[in-house]
């Protein structure tokens, strides 16, 4: 890419990035999206390969048909995101995973791309557990409402995804170059440093 392409290329990120939409009142659990919208096909099916890494867990589904989401994938779904630590699962919000779906539709990649799973749903004691020992987590974590996810994809640079995801407005995004996995969730927009 040469170098006024890049600049455009940045120019671009960069005024979508300033599409957001208000914070909400302080202290209120909203989901809120602003600015360019990338959302699936209200009519089409939407397939997704999910996997947890550690347990060699791996779905293949449709989670999504007939205009409506399927609650057996969707179980499935809040299964395989479960607070492993806990054993407990939650309930995923049913938008995340279109957040996921619509990442890959950004990147064009193939609906076969595996997204690995290293962090969903957490109980309330696992995330105390975590605050503890990082200051970084935070005490009302989205994970808590299963609105956030941790993943990275094999062979995509996790820093490209997350810059893919900020442009979309439509949570928090976060790069963790030290696993090279990215955080997304359905709060109010924004984005943090990370190790």
């Amino acid at each position: 890419m040469g170098r006024t392409k890049r600049v455009i290329f940045f120019l671009t990120l960069l005024l979508l990035a300033g599409c957001g939409g208000s914070a909400g009142p302080a202290g209120k659990l909203v989901k809120q999206y602003g600015g360019p919208k990338t959302r699936p096909d209200p009519a089409a099916e939407r397939f997704i390969v999910l996997a947890h890494p550690k347990s060699g867990e791996r779905l293949e589904l449709t989670y999504y048909r007939k205009g409506r989401y399927d609650p057996s994938a969707m179980a499935s779904i809040d299964q395989l995101f479960r607070d492993r630590r806990a054993d407990a699962a939650g309930k995923i919000d049913p938008e995340l995973i279109d957040f996921l779906v619509d990442i890959r539709t950004r990147l064009a990649l193939p609906s076969s791309v595996v997204f690995e799973i290293l962090d969903g749903y957490r109980t309330p004691g696992t995330n105390a557990a975590f605050k503890q020992r990082n200051g970084q987590v935070a005490k009302e974590s989205l994970h808590l409402h299963g609105w956030a996810v941790d993943f990275r994809i094999s062979g995509v640079n996790g820093s490209a995804i997350a810059e893919v995801a900020k442009t979309m407005q439509r949570g928090g995004v976060s790069f963790y170059p030290s696993s090279n996995h990215v955080h997304v969730d359905l709060g109010n927009i924004r984005t943090w440093q990370t190790k």
